[in-house]
């Protein structure tokens, strides 16, 4: 299917929305709607050093299904990666990177989901445990 300038919108809107959740505040974000390599629903460049992501949807994603939903979801996916892990990444590549840096980065990434993600399952009752009764 090809996405539409709708679904763009969409797109766009839904990465400010989760860039903004996971306070995400001093990164640029620029999206862009445009073809990318086939069977990717979207790709994400980024700049750690410059701190912009650029997400961009495919306009062609071929038989998969254009939903709401999945528009949501795909920008949901691309922030996490470009925004959230984008350092985790660039550390990874890194030659002389030491474990106290790579583990500063894995709890940077966890705090923000824990003040973003488990906090909001709490204040709105969704938070269930296996172990509750």
């Amino acid at each position: 299917m090809k996405t539409t300038k709708k679904n763009f919108d969409l797109f766009r809107k839904e990465c400010e929305y989760w860039m903004d959740e996971f306070g995400l505040k001093g990164w640029e974000l620029k999206c862009y709607h445009t073809k990318t390599k086939p069977r990717n629903l979207a790709r994400t460049s980024f700049n750690t050093i410059d701190r912009y992501i650029c997400p961009t949807l495919n306009t062609d994603w071929g038989k998969y299904p254009n939903t709401d939903y999945e528009i949501r979801r795909t920008a949901f996916h691309e922030v996490v990666e470009g925004g959230l892990l984008a350092n985790i990444r660039v550390l990874a590549e890194e030659r002389y990177i030491t474990q106290d840096q790579i583990d500063e980065e894995i709890h940077n990434i966890v705090r923000i989901l824990e003040n973003t993600i488990f906090d909001k399952g709490l204040n709105n009752g969704n938070h269930r445990s296996k172990h509750s009764r």
